[in-house]
């Protein structure tokens, strides 16, 4: 029923998400065409100076496109958090939740359902940023030197690979806590307050700061392990040859990885009490006066 019900939600959601993406890409594609930057970074002996760049493209219009482009950005963020908030307010509290509690399927399974929908598209769309902004820094010709930049790192033994992959998962992590933070705060709001939104605002801040005080309390103890160990006190001497410099540079870069995989934790741990946070609410306290 699971898998139905994931069916049922992407096709409800692509109707708004794809003509969103489309709309965007356009958008950023067409601001890459018309801002010159790629031209100013000619060289003397050919190509197209400022002068004449600015003469192909009135500034007025790159303006306008990159002010566009701006409000495109905004637009992707505020839109897929629009889509989440409603889908899972209308479909679960309000007047259609009476009817998808009465579906021979359990509050899990209706959670996770739109959980696992609203996370991917949360995903594509901060994947579909990224890759717009790479897009202009490719317009502006520096791209192939942040390439390079990087497989230098990759040579000199820098894991660049473990490092994408640990930002990647805690892009995930964090998406399905940010999500999943809603949810709780809109299973609870209507518990607190007549007015379902106002409710359920009160409660997003409420959680909102206990998230902040945990992953605050993660980061200290984090920040210090480091100074007990006096770590930190081994970049004060400037005079170590370059065998200490390199120990501590990789032991740098394991401080940086520990606090980003804490903070990866952290974020799981406040996911997972919304999670139960939700599903208690939606089983024992559910309000859909």
């Amino acid at each position: 029923m699971l898998k139905t019900l994931l069916k049922h939600e992407m096709r409800a959601t692509a109707k708004t998400f794809i003509w969103l993406y489309i709309a965007f890409a356009a958008i950023a594609v067409v601001n890459m065409l018309v801002n010159p930057a790629s031209m100013f970074n000619s060289t003397p002996g050919g190509g197209v100076g400022m002068a004449e760049a600015s003469a192909i493209v009135p500034s007025t219009i790159r303006v306008i496109f990159g002010v566009l482009y701006g409000l495109a950005l905004a637009a992707m963020v505020v839109g897929t958090l629009v889509v989440v908030i409603l889908r899972f307010f209308r479909n679960l509290l309000g007047d259609e939740g009476y009817l998808m509690m009465t579906l021979p399927v359990s509050r899990e399974q209706n959670i996770m359902s739109k959980l696992l929908v609203a996370v991917l598209w949360n995903v594509c769309t901060c994947v579909l940023i990224i890759l717009s902004i790479l897009l202009m820094f490719a317009a502006a010709g520096v791209l192939g030197d942040g390439i390079q930049a990087i497989s230098d790192y990759a040579r000199a033994g820098a894991p660049v690979g473990r490092w994408i992959f640990m930002f990647a998962v805690a892009l995930v992590v964090s998406s399905f806590m940010g999500v999943l933070m809603l949810y709780a705060a809109m299973a609870t709001g209507p518990n607190l307050l007549k007015n379902r939104v106002g409710g359920s605002i009160l409660a997003y801040i409420a959680i909102y700061i206990i998230s902040m005080i945990v992953t605050a309390v993660i980061l200290f103890a984090c920040a210090r392990v480091f100074m007990d160990s006096g770590f930190f006190g081994g970049f004060n001497d400037f005079s170590r040859n370059a065998y200490e410099v390199e120990y501590f540079t990789r032991q740098a870069f394991a401080g940086v990885e520990f606090v980003v995989w804490a903070s990866t934790i952290g974020s799981g741990a406040i996911a997972v009490g919304c999670w139960f946070l939700t599903r208690f609410m939606l089983k024992r306290k559910l309000n859909l006066a």
